[in-house]
C-alpha cells in the first residue's frame, strides 16, 4: 500500500476531487487532519506578543506585586 498526499489550494474544487478518487477502485480517501489543531509554545507566546499580553520584566518579586497592585 502506498500513501499520496494532495494539496488542493482552491476550496471550490476539493468536493469534486472527493468524488473522483473515491470513484477509483482501491482509492481511500482520509479525513483531512488539521495543521492547526495544536499550537506549539512558541508560536502561542508569539501571538501573545503579538496581540499585547505581554509584560516589562521585573528585577525582583516586589516589582511584580507593586505592578499587580498587590
Amino acid at each position: 500500500m502506498s500513501t499520496l498526499t494532495i494539496q488542493v489550494e482552491n476550496p471550490a474544487i476539493l468536493s469534486s476531487i472527493r468524488k473522483i478518487l473515491n470513484a477509483l477502485d482501491g482509492v481511500t480517501v482520509l479525513p483531512q487532519r488539521r495543521s492547526r489543531a495544536k499550537k506549539s509554545g512558541i508560536d502561542e507566546a508569539m501571538e501573545d506578543v503579538r496581540a499585547g499580553r505581554v509584560s516589562k520584566s521585573f528585577a525582583t518579586p516586589d516589582e511584580v506585586f507593586e505592578h499587580l497592585g498587590i
